[in-house]
């Protein structure tokens, strides 16, 4: 950029997302001779469709950030026969926590697991004797 402007006076340059984000989990539940209407309903809408291959579902997503030169790109491909899955194939997707890291922008590490829950202490009520 320009070496005379000072950071602050950098322009804007927002993240660009597009497509679907589709997570492990999501791609995790997919199994054969699932209907059109359940992969639809597991995945979304696809980003791509053709009317020449009709049988063929592609679903991208594409993250640039604003700042940086940081890119991705990841692809799932859905084929059906007779409107039922057949076969699928990915790039590596990320975790459901992964990619919300990635649309909020935070730094995408993984989460510490919270320490083990100890149970209360047992306190004992002393009863008065009755008359």
């Amino acid at each position: 950029m320009y070496s005379w402007a000072p950071p602050f006076m950098q322009p804007y340059r927002p993240d660009v997302q597009q497509g679907n984000v589709i997570t492990k989990e999501m791609v995790d539940q997919l199994r054969e001779s699932m209907s059109r209407d359940q992969v639809r309903f597991l995945l979304g809408t696809p980003l791509l469709t053709s009317i020449f291959h009709t049988d063929r579902w592609d679903y991208v997503y594409y993250l640039q950030r604003g700042k940086g030169d940081e890119k991705q790109l990841r692809r799932l491909v859905v084929l059906f026969n007779n409107d039922r899955l057949v076969s699928f194939s990915s790039d590596e997707m990320p975790t459901e926590q992964m990619a919300d890291n990635m649309i909020l922008g935070r730094n995408p590490k993984p989460v510490p697991k919270a320490p083990p829950k100890e149970p209360p202490p047992q306190v004992t009520i002393p009863t008065s004797p009755v008359p």
